[in-house]
């Protein structure tokens, strides 16, 4: 840290992203100095998992942090990665990198981290860097060179600054020294022996090698699949082999599986090609799941070279992946468990022990880790720019990898468009990106220039468009009709990753990694990004219908205007960065002990919710608000989740906590699709920079004005689940106040509002909402403290008695520690439906629209 922001440098050094300023360019985070350890196997792997968990957690606060959408983390290791000025030792001597001879030397602890980051990079384009530094203290003063050119990733060493370049391996070693060939004597341990690649490579060591004794170790052993086949298989070809269960990270149960090699044939190989996936977006990982895929590949290899160091080896080959190369969304775990392999291959070279990680691409198999992916997922894969290697090419290639004198190798089918061109390139990009180059489509170009009455027709073309590439349609528009929930034609969360990085990178805006969430249908999008567009053009302070100077909407250095280069949201290549450092020893999560969302964390965690609330409730009195004066320029347009049908419109209010949105009606518009249009009022002051209303009035009379926007043509049917039940009941009662009553009003689950003080518990409802908001939501504090607000605005609030008909739709199942909701003390009809008071619009929601509109039917 002091390398970073000496004493007196005027440095500002924060203690995690929430505490960032927003107007940061770059913001470094030295990765924290791994503690003193034994050395030992576990030692390395506890150190390993520690720091990938603590890059996992800064970069999930970062994502979660709004106002720093903007600005680019740089993560800053020590000895992480390899450069071309850490040169292998040529005289073959075991040399460890601690300078005594033969000692066994940790993989770098912050190996992890690079596999980490890429793939979080790769999932939100321009929001992070990796640059990795020696001890030198030239190499710290050059940092702000690569911190103004945005590199995504650089190692400096002595002050010079290496990028990353894939060279082809005869151009690294034109004249490779001829290895020994593997002992037929001998015996080869193939770990992940029993699954689809490890059969495979043992099959190719007994035919092509003429290896005759296989020591195979898998989870299962000999009751895996096909296992008994196998081995007859390879008996038949004159092999012995034997087939234990083992889990080869278990440094004992290692250890004994070793002692079973008889010394006739002793151990002269070693295939690691154990592992397993736990694949999801970066955002939805935990230290569990970091666990789960490092213990059969980092700790395995770890345990394999810490005990095999006392054999002769002609052979120790690690299966390792581009994932850890060159990052892959949704596999950010992975990814790092792959660097740590690569690491320990140089890191055995350095030893003058044989080490070779094979960086292996996709193989062309519908079996074993490529068992779980589906045509998106291939798809998917298709468009990195990686075609799938056939069995013979892979083990053409494996032969060439073990044989030759690198210890990382990538071995992969690489499509020409997915390099960059030039001297250091080996940052993948996409076909689809490529095909944008020629100008006329160049980001955000397209959208900017289209007059304002086309602008929303063209950007939900171009949504319809993207949707239905990412989906694996045909690359037009009309696939994808524009109410369509997404995510029931396949969107999952990977998907959603690269829709929206498409559309950040086509629009040039900064688009949240919870887009597709809150905005599920392509019509819904497109109104969205109509809104950023015009939002971009406003200047700070501006209300939203003011008129903007030209000047204003152009000028270079207007906060509000785009900082990034159109991939994303991230910096400019060209901009000077502001930089700032964040403390290497900052709390897990990136949020400070005493932020007002850890303090309500806190609360809730105690059982103090009544404590919890308060604080949130103080905490919004203090946020900029609007008054009824300024309610129709608060008001945010309703989202439309389904379109077409003869039946009157409905029109829901969220629920008031901090989780919800929009999004917690989509299923519902899905199930009325075709029956009767639905649309989805947002709550003004959830997101960052709104004001929250100072009145119930004021309230009443922002989501009065959003009501008629989206039911200009008819009397709409106000609905509103659990608190979202009391605005559209408040919205109703000004509606009839004004002579223009809804067709009716519908209370999904709705419980009555309870006027509590500090001498009162809350209701186990809002309760169980107070914990659910505390476990799940961001750490910023706009969503905590407008929940709190609107709270308050209804604690005084009685619902007056309708004139037009109310539909109150009970759920059948109550929660765990709660009963069914209280009566409904005003005059209402009653359906109950199956589910809980949230399963009712989850995979309950179409028996649950079903049911409202058949209640509709007729009346409305």
């Amino acid at each position: 840290m002091d390398a970073l922001a000496p004493p007196g440098s005027g440095v500002e050094v924060y203690p995690g992203p929430a505490a960032c300023d927003a107007s940061s360019a770059v913001v470094v985070a030295p990765c924290p100095p791994p503690p003193g350890t034994g050395g030992g196997t576990q030692d390395q792997a506890a150190g390993l998992l520690r720091a990938a968990d603590w890059a996992l957690g800064l970069v999930q606060e970062w994502l979660a942090a709004p106002h720093l959408s903007r600005s680019r983390l740089v993560l800053v290791t020590s000895g992480a990665v390899h450069s071309a000025d850490d040169g292998l030792p040529a005289d073959g001597t075991g040399r460890g990198n601690d300078g005594r001879s033969g000692e066994t030397t940790s993989v770098p602890l912050h190996t992890p981290v690079w596999g980490l980051v890429r793939s979080a990079l790769r999932e939100n384009p321009g929001r992070f860097a990796l640059i990795d530094v020696d001890e030198h203290p030239d190499s710290w003063s050059a940092l702000p060179a690569l911190l103004a050119a945005a590199v995504p990733e650089a190692a400096v060493r002595r002050g010079t600054a290496y990028l990353p370049r894939l060279v082809p391996v005869a151009e690294a070693a034109p004249e490779p020294r001829k290895r020994r060939p593997l002992d037929p004597e001998g015996t080869v341990l193939v770990t992940g022996g029993t699954g689809s690649l490890g059969m495979l490579v043992a099959r190719h060591l007994v035919t092509a090698h003429g290896v005759r004794h296989l020591l195979l170790a898998g989870r299962r052993g000999p009751d895996a699949p096909g296992a008994r086949e196998l081995v007859a298989e390879l008996r038949g070809a004159g092999a012995q082999v034997a087939v234990r269960a083992c889990d080869v990270a278990d440094r004992n149960a290692l250890a004994a599986l070793l002692d079973t090699v008889p010394a006739a044939h002793p151990l002269t190989g070693v295939v690691h090609s154990a592992g397993v996936l736990d694949d999801g977006v970066v955002t939805a990982l935990t230290a569990d799941r970091l666990r789960r895929v490092l213990h059969p590949k980092a700790d395995a290899a770890l345990a394999l070279h810490e005990l095999t160091r006392g054999h002769d080896l002609a052979v120790f080959a690690l299966f390792s992946s581009i994932a850890g190369t060159f990052g892959s969304a949704g596999q950010a775990n992975y990814a790092a468990a792959n660097c740590v392999l690569d690491a320990l291959a140089r890191h055995r070279r350095r030893l003058g022990l044989p080490g070779t990680s094979i960086a292996w691409g996709p193989w062309r198999q519908n079996d074993g880790m490529m068992a779980h992916l589906g045509d998106a997922d291939r798809r998917r894969m298709a468009r990195t720019g990686f075609g799938p290697l056939g069995p013979e090419e892979g083990l053409a290639l494996f032969d060439a990898a073990v044989a030759g004198d690198e210890p990382v190798v990538v071995a992969a089918r690489l499509a020409p468009s997915a390099l960059r061109g030039g001297p250091t390139a080996d940052r993948l990009r996409t076909p689809d990106a490529d095909r944008g180059d020629g100008g006329g489509d160049r980001p955000g170009r397209a959208p900017a220039a289209a007059p304002p009455g086309e602008q929303s027709g063209l950007l939900l073309t171009k949504v319809r468009t993207l949707a239905a590439r990412v989906l694996g349609h045909q690359e037009v528009a009309s696939e994808i009709d524009e109410d369509t929930l997404l995510a029931d034609l396949g969107l999952d969360s990977l998907a959603a990753v690269d829709l929206r990085n498409e559309l950040a990178a086509w629009t040039g805006l900064a688009l949240p990694s919870t887009l597709l969430f809150d905005f599920p249908t392509p019509r819904a999008l497109a109104t969205e990004l109509t809104r950023r567009y015009a939002a971009e053009a406003l200047p700070v302070g501006a209300a939203s219908g003011d008129p903007v100077p030209p000047e204003a909407a152009d000028a270079p250095g207007s906060p509000d205007r785009p900082a990034d280069d159109g991939a994303g949201g991230g910096p400019r290549a060209d901009a000077r960065p502001h930089v700032r450092a964040q403390a290497a020893d900052a709390p897990h999560a990136g949020e400070a002990p005493d932020s007002l969302g850890a303090l309500f964390r806190t609360a809730c965690a105690r059982g103090q919710n009544w404590d919890g609330m308060a604080l949130l409730t103080v905490a919004a009195r203090l946020r900029p608000v609007f008054d009824g004066t300024g309610a129709p320029g608060a008001t945010r347009g309703p989202v439309m989740l389904a379109a077409g049908g003869a039946g009157a419109r409905l029109v829901c209010s969220p629920a008031l906590s901090a989780l919800s949105g929009p999004q917690e009606y989509a299923r519902l518009g899905a199930g009325l699709r075709g029956l009767r249009p639905v649309s989805a009022l947002r709550h003004p002051g959830f997101e960052p920079r709104e004001a929250l209303p100072a009145t119930l009035a004021a309230l009443v009379t922002a989501q009065t004005t959003a009501v008629r926007a989206a039911s200009a043509e008819g009397r709409p049917v106000l609905l509103g689940r659990s608190a979202g039940g009391w605005v559209a009941h408040a919205v109703a009662e000004r509606l009839q106040s004004e002579g223009a009553a809804p067709a009716a009003v519908v209370l999904v689950d709705t419980y009555p509002p309870v006027h509590a003080d500090r001498g009162q518990a809350h209701s186990a409802m809002t309760s169980d909402m107070l914990r659910r908001a505390a476990e799940f939501a961001s750490a910023e504090p706009d969503r905590l403290t407008a929940m709190a607000r609107y709270f308050e605005l209804f604690n005084d609030w009685k619902p007056a008695p309708l004139a037009c008909p109310t539909l109150y739709v009970r759920a059948r199942d109550p929660l765990p520690g709660t009963g069914c909701a209280p009566d409904w003390s005003l005059p209402h009809a009653e359906v109950t439906v199956p589910g809980d008071h949230f399963t009712v619009l989850e995979e309950h929601a179409r028996t649950t629209a079903l049911a409202i509109h058949r209640w509709l039917d007729g009346r409305v």
